[in-house]
């Protein structure tokens, strides 16, 4: 019956009605999009910069993070495997050796980091194969893949030599002759600038030590939170390994997307305050319009709680025909943009897709799809609903009928 009263009362002033219901679908609408926008944005640097190399999870021997020496090394069992492979949401793991080591051809030298991976484990992760520029993947003894940036500086490209000499296990000296198999384009400018890759033998061999590894990187299962497998791998491991989430190895990312995530709060917070006034602006003037009604009603026994609920439907109704329009809409515009993801450097002009590129991102932007997104934000407008009942609630609980009931 209250329903019913609400929904008539709705549709007696169907402009007013049709005016708040705008006002909230447009709002919802553009929170969704943006919103929707941004979160793509950051997964795709997530996936270009962490999926593509570095790993969601990180395990080294304690105190390697802050003193990165081959000293600081350790040694990878099958128990240790085993102990990591037990905690849930783990997909991939793999081995890597990381160490420094002068670059050398003709009269040029630079500095690099040498990569030692195992390929087929590497595969499991990211499609290599996908990111070559020139050459193959496909790597024998001692042949080695050098980043983009690299090829480059040298200007070379494969089957070139080049001399490789750093510092080995326990003060070995390391230095030796390597083919160049391919170059690649890792999406990432200190990686391209600095990435040389071959086979963990052969790294191995390159430092003096059969047995080492710096580094053991976790991919995890889609949509597995990296926090839950951080605390479930501190409980399973012991004190002398360090585990680092990408939030910790890569802060320049969080940072970034904490920074601009911050800004489209902002800008959903500006335009949250549009829809509350408009909501407002309506439940005032219906309120102060139907003081008559609303003494009427008391006057002949409707109890002021009964009233009360009748405007708070009203209200709830108003919100929720906004926001679910503004969900109908708003999907299959997600949906088409996730498919085809926007390409930013087309809207930002000439040199953005390189501007990007220098600074770790992908140009390509697709859209969200998460319910999250709309789901949060609709909760936000029925919250905001009750809210502005409270004004109603109070004026109704003050209303004298005779008063209200003088023209």
């Amino acid at each position: 019956m209250i329903f019913k009263i609400a929904w008539r009362n709705i549709y007696r002033n169907r402009k007013r009605s049709l005016i708040t219901i705008t006002s909230i679908f447009a709002a919802l609408f553009l929170i969704i999009l943006m919103r929707a926008l941004q979160f793509g944005f950051y997964d795709n640097i997530i996936k270009t910069v962490v999926e593509s190399y570095s790993g969601y999870v990180e395990i080294h021997a304690d105190g390697y993070w802050d003193n990165q020496s081959l000293d600081n090394s350790m040694q990878v069992d099958q128990k240790l495997i085993n102990d990591i492979s037990s905690v849930d949401g783990i997909d991939n793991i793999v081995q890597r050796l990381q160490t420094f080591s002068l670059i050398s051809m003709g009269e040029k030298t630079k500095g690099g980091v040498i990569n030692g991976i195992n390929i087929s484990d590497e595969q499991k992760i990211t499609d290599w194969n996908k990111k070559m520029v020139s050459g193959s993947f496909d790597l024998g003894k001692d042949e080695i893949i050098i980043g983009k940036g690299i090829a480059e500086y040298f200007k070379i490209k494969e089957n070139d030599t080049l001399i490789l000499y750093g510092q080995g296990y326990r003060g070995m000296m390391a230095a030796g002759k390597f083919p160049v198999k391919g170059v690649i384009d890792l999406k990432n400018p200190d990686l391209n600038k600095l990435g040389i890759f071959m086979t963990l033998e052969s790294a191995r061999n390159y430092v003096s030590s059969d047995e080492i590894s710096t580094h053991i990187i976790i991919d995890k299962s889609q949509y597995y939170d990296e926090e839950k497998i951080f605390n479930d791998l501190s409980q399973v491991l012991s004190e002398n390994y360090e585990i680092m989430t990408w939030k910790e190895t890569l802060p320049e990312i969080e940072q970034t997307i904490t920074a601009d995530s911050a800004g489209g709060l902002i800008m959903a917070f500006i335009l949250y305050v549009i829809v509350v006034f408009g909501m407002f602006g309506t439940v005032l003037m219906m309120t102060e319009e139907r003081k008559y009604e609303f003494g009427v009603l008391i006057s002949i026994g409707m109890s002021r709680l009964r009233l009360f609920n009748i405007i708070l439907i009203e209200t709830i109704i108003l919100s929720m025909i906004g926001v679910v329009l503004a969900i109908i809409l708003t999907y299959p515009i997600t949906y088409y943009f996730n498919l085809n993801p926007i390409d930013m450097a087309v809207l930002m002009g000439e040199g953005a897709d390189q501007m990007m590129e220098d600074l770790g991102f992908s140009p390509l932007a697709p859209m969200s799809i998460s319910w999250d997104i709309p789901f949060s934000h609709a909760l936000v407008i029925f919250i905001f609903s009750l809210l502005i009942s409270i004004y109603p609630a109070v004026r109704i609980l003050k209303l004298n009928p005779v008063k209200s009931m003088k023209i």
